[in-house]
């Protein structure tokens, strides 16, 4: 069966439009905002009226005219610093977010807000809008050019922060959250859809793999609401029947822990005195254990484990730090929050009880000898070894 050819002028709501040559050019020339069309170099090649009376009254030249001469771009410490908004758009393949730019003239600043769009076509070419902005306006939206960042907080109480602003629900409690910190567990490798069902779900029959790509969708969702349907995940990437975490564009505070303190670490075995400030500055990211709002999940023990046994390896080398320099003040902070964490351990609280003892202060050191012999007695049945007299006598 033929199919019949529909002639005649496009329709846009019902109302005919004429593609004329001469519409075009008056609708480019009218428009209320400056216009200006690029070549593949950043080079201007057609500018509308509005766009010709931005260029005069920033008192540049009509011709020769480049959009880094106009918008001020790879200038140091502006928001285009290093980058060039034609090769963005070239790069992007596709309409850029607006993008606020203070343009230089005689009367001050001006500030417009920028986007751009490369042409179809097979020249290289980009068209490039700016409209009047607001000199109170302080937003840039610029947090696109760095590429998408999420920036996830695991130590203690899971937080989510997105360039736009905090994630924050009912679902990070619920199985689409429970998928999102299993793969911040598992963030070093991909994980397969059946080791997610096995670790999520293990009593699932087989429709578990259903079930996990239904809430991996679910997830990109939270995550990327602005997405496009087709468009690629920037932060939960697939291959081959698994998932992973894009550590490109996520970044997880437990990461940021362990580099700093492992090389806090490293530097106080040659300079124990000069990396203490180091120490400290890496143990002020351990704000509680690794995700610490999933205390039974057996997936997240061993990372849990292994960021809690690197915080008490430093706790104890700032201790010792802090002793060797005569700071009993700070010796004593750093040896609470590791009695803190080593709840059982009874010669750091032994240590925290001498140097009570050295300061004068007995009564603390009765108290906290009480709880712990309590706390002992309760779990394993038996007191410390160690008695309040011996803390002032010295240990052979």
């Amino acid at each position: 069966m033929a199919t019949a050819t529909r002639v005649g002028p496009r329709l846009i709501d019902g109302f005919p439009w004429s593609a004329s040559a001469s519409t075009q050019r008056e609708a480019f020339e009218c428009f209320p905002y400056s216009l200006l069309v690029l070549s593949g170099d950043g080079r201007v090649v057609c500018a509308n009226r509005q766009a010709m009376c931005t260029i005069d009254a920033l008192a540049l030249p009509n011709t020769g005219l480049t959009c880094c001469a106009l918008l001020g771009c790879r200038l140091v410490d502006t928001v285009l610093d290093g980058r060039c908004l034609t090769e963005l758009a070239l790069a992007s393949g596709r309409v850029l977010p607006e993008l606020r730019v203070e343009l230089a003239c005689a009367t001050g600043a001006r500030v417009m807000w920028v986007t751009a769009a490369p042409l179809a076509g097979a020249d290289a070419r980009v068209v490039l809008q700016l409209r009047p902005g607001c000199a109170e306006d302080g937003r840039t939206c610029a947090s696109w050019m760095g590429g998408p960042q999420l920036h996830i907080r695991t130590l203690g109480t899971t937080v989510l922060e997105a360039p736009d602003g905090p994630l924050t629900g009912a679902w990070l409690e619920q199985r689409t959250g429970q998928l999102l910190k299993y793969l911040i567990a598992e963030r070093r490798r991909a994980v397969t859809v059946d080791e997610i069902g096995e670790a999520i779900w293990p009593e699932a029959d087989y429709a578990a793999s259903a079930s996990v790509r239904y809430y991996v969708h679910a997830l990109r969702r939270k995550l990327e609401p602005a997405r496009g349907p087709r468009e690629p995940s920037a932060f939960v990437t697939a291959g081959c029947g698994s998932y992973r975490l894009a550590r490109e564009h996520v970044a997880v505070d437990a990461d940021e822990f362990e580099a700093r303190l492992s090389a806090a670490l490293d530097a106080s075995r040659l300079d124990p005195q000069g990396a203490a400030g180091e120490l400290e500055a890496a143990l002020a990211l351990y704000h509680g254990e690794f995700l610490a709002d999933l205390p039974y999940a057996e997936w997240a023990m061993a990372e849990r484990h292994h960021l809690h046994a690197l915080a008490c390896s430093g706790l104890r080398r700032l201790a010792d730090a802090r002793l060797e320099g005569h700071d009993l003040d700070d010796a004593t902070r750093a040896l609470e929050r590791l009695a803190t964490l080593q709840p059982f351990d009874e010669d750091v609280h032994r240590r925290l009880m001498e140097l009570d003892v050295a300061q004068g202060r007995r009564s603390d050191a009765v108290r906290r000898y009480a709880e712990l012999r309590c706390r002992l007695r309760r779990t394993f049945g038996h007191d410390p070894a160690f008695t309040p007299p011996d803390l002032a006598r010295p240990r052979v």
